[in-house]
């Protein structure tokens, strides 16, 4: 049996909604506005070249300081790096909070 950060995360993955997925379209696609190769835009970023690329693989969770780092780095607020979902790709689910209350959330599912 999976554990649940392994069952969280392979559902992550497996979403192509997700904000890692949002996160690596819209790094990928400033990189490639300034045409430099994944290497040279990780040079760029001065972050290491392995980090990088963990950053673009399935593995990638980047921390908030490495969002405001690349952020900084590109010349975008940190909310740039991550495109707003399409409003279909969310519902609205109940969800108790710890005094009992139900409360209506925003669920990806």
């Amino acid at each position: 049996m999976l554990s649940n950060s392994r069952t969280r995360k392979a559902e992550r993955n497996s979403n192509e909604h997700s904000l890692l997925r949002a996160f690596q379209a819209r790094l990928e696609s400033l990189r490639s506005e300034t045409g430099l190769s994944r290497r040279a835009f990780a040079d760029r970023l001065g972050i290491p070249r392995s980090s990088y690329f963990h950053l673009m693989s399935d593995a990638g969770n980047p921390s908030l300081d490495t969002v405001e780092l690349i952020a900084a780095r590109v010349g975008v607020h940190p909310s740039e790096l991550f495109p707003a979902p399409a409003p279909s790709s969310f519902s609205e689910t109940p969800m108790s909070d710890p005094e009992g209350e139900t409360k209506r959330v925003r669920s990806t599912t």
